[in-house]
């Protein structure tokens, strides 16, 4: 019983928050403008909230162990994930783009690359860890437990969990199927979490899987 009352408000938190999230994306209560900062502060907001003791919260998100743990095999893990799927899933974009499409593969940066890398990071890549990996994923994670074992993380339903809460998230908001794709990458953010038991690992690695690719847009054009 209790595991399912641990499961159920993690669901409902959810419900909350992307009612609100995509309040804000259709500009029903505020403008569509003012959405780049109302989506990422809602996550921010649900998450906090919903891990207060009041609301029967078993996690301290902002400790430091939470945020780096150990930060030798946390930098480990990041980089060892970032070589070998960024530089893969480059090469078959720009296949795919350049062989299929036809594409002229002009590298280059996006305009105002800065920015975008900032917005990746502070409005995107941590608030929605913080939410899906941080929150919901640990918080199924305490319900139903870690049973078993991948490449060295523990892992349960948790992660499946939060990652089909995070897909549809994207579909429920956008309106869009395609971005139930977002699954895959959420996947390895989940598995970042889980076999470093930090936060930093997968807000890092989610921010810089969309840097690469708004990067390699450019390159070909879109």
């Amino acid at each position: 019983m209790v595991r399912w009352r641990m499961a159920g408000q993690g669901v409902v938190v959810f419900a909350a928050a992307i009612g609100a999230v995509w309040l804000w994306r259709n500009g029903v209560l505020l403008s569509k403008n003012d959405a780049a900062w109302l989506i990422p502060l809602t996550w921010i907001v649900a998450a906090v909230l919903a891990t207060w003791p009041l609301f029967a919260g078993s996690r301290d998100l902002f400790t430091i162990t939470q945020w780096f743990g150990a930060p030798r095999e946390t930098a480990r893990s990041l980089l060892v994930m970032s070589l070998i799927v960024l530089p893969a899933f480059g090469m078959i974009y720009v296949l795919y783009y350049g062989w299929w499409h036809g594409a002229v593969i002009a590298p280059s940066l996006p305009e105002r690359w800065g920015a975008m890398v900032a917005y990746q990071l502070l409005y995107v890549g941590f608030p929605e860890e913080l939410f899906f990996r941080g929150y919901l994923q640990q918080r199924f994670d305490d319900a139903f437990g870690r049973p078993h074992r991948l490449f060295g993380a523990s892992w349960g339903p948790g992660l499946l969990l939060a990652n089909l809460f995070f897909a549809a998230g994207h579909l429920l908001v956008t309106g869009d199927a395609a971005r139930l794709a977002v699954f895959f990458p959420g996947l390895l953010f989940g598995w970042l979490l889980a076999r470093t038991g930090t936060l930093i690992a997968p807000v890092l690695f989610h921010s810089l899987c969309n840097i690469t690719l708004f990067t390699l847009q450019a390159w070909v054009g879109l």
